[in-house]
């Protein structure tokens, strides 16, 4: 059995369906790629439903409708799959490239807008300016959205910093975390073993911690706030696009969580750019 068909059968042992959404979840099971990428309509069709049931199964097991739906299957999907097999998957021959690639994006920043909750991403913000310190955990690729929330969120003056390094490393600033600080980290396509373990213990000590990720994985259960996006990229590897737009969306609450308290150390960060030549404007 796949890991999605093992994953939709975990969730249908939880739970009393009817018959309509058994059927359903049964269809995604069999082919996992194909239902992740079609309608609600043309899933209706092949599990011979009507499309009010496919939305009433998505909702059965705890996703807003079939588009939340779809997007988890499709990331597992591609989670599941080894990094040579997802290049040979993506691989396409011609021009248009890059144009291809920027679309993708676009669609995936389309779904992130429909699903992104206003109120969980202030409260993210009021949970950061409110501990004493945040570390955000980054491996690969996920260095670069860590790096854009730490690096401007220290502008506006909270104690906020990346820890990027090696596991030793990271051991020694989870250890440093105190009950009530933060720990945020990422947890798309492919999650670096040390990270589950790391935040685990970070919870048994009375951290408080946030999750970006793009499906319901193990480390996603564990977050104190979750914020889902969509990660399908194109090229070889999973887009980054989201998650950096959602960075950005965080250091724009917390901004905005004390405004005059940014004001005051933003404007004390331009002096010190300016006494230092740190930075030259033309």
């Amino acid at each position: 059995m796949g890991i999605i068909a093992t994953w939709l059968e975990h969730l249908m042992s939880q739970r009393k369906l009817s018959p309509g959404t058994t059927t359903v979840l049964k269809a995604i099971a069999d082919d996992p790629e194909r239902a992740s990428y079609c309608s609600a309509a043309a899933l209706a069709e092949s599990a011979g439903v009507n499309v009010a049931t496919v939305v009433r199964a998505a909702q059965a097991i705890d996703f807003t409708g079939w588009s939340e739906l779809s997007t988890e299957i499709r990331n597992r999907f591609l989670s599941s799959l080894d990094a040579d097999k997802h290049f040979v998957r993506n691989t396409t021959i011609g021009t248009g490239q890059a144009v291809k690639s920027i679309r993708k994006d676009l669609e995936l920043l389309g779904l992130l807008s429909e699903s992104l909750s206003d109120a969980s991403i202030t409260t993210i913000a009021e949970m950061i300016t409110s501990s004493g310190s945040t570390k955000v955990l980054a491996t690969g690729a996920y260095v670069a959205p860590g790096a854009v929330l730490a690096h401007n969120v220290q502008g506006l003056g909270y104690n906020v910093s990346l820890s990027d390094g090696s596991t030793t490393s990271m051991i020694n600033d989870v250890r440093l975390l105190q009950p009530g600080d933060c720990l945020l980290t990422f947890s798309i396509w492919k999650t670096s073993s040390s990270i589950v373990p790391l935040c685990e213990l970070a919870k048994e000590r009375g951290v408080r911690l946030i999750v970006i990720a793009d499906q319901h994985s193990q480390l996603a259960e564990l977050a104190d706030q979750l914020v889902l996006v969509p990660s399908e990229g194109v090229g070889p590897m999973a887009s980054v696009t989201c998650a950096v737009s959602v960075a950005q969306s965080i250091v724009g609450a917390i901004a905005n969580v004390d405004t005059q308290h940014s004001a005051a150390m933003l404007e004390e960060l331009q002096t010190m750019w300016s006494r230092t030549q740190a930075v030259i404007s033309d």
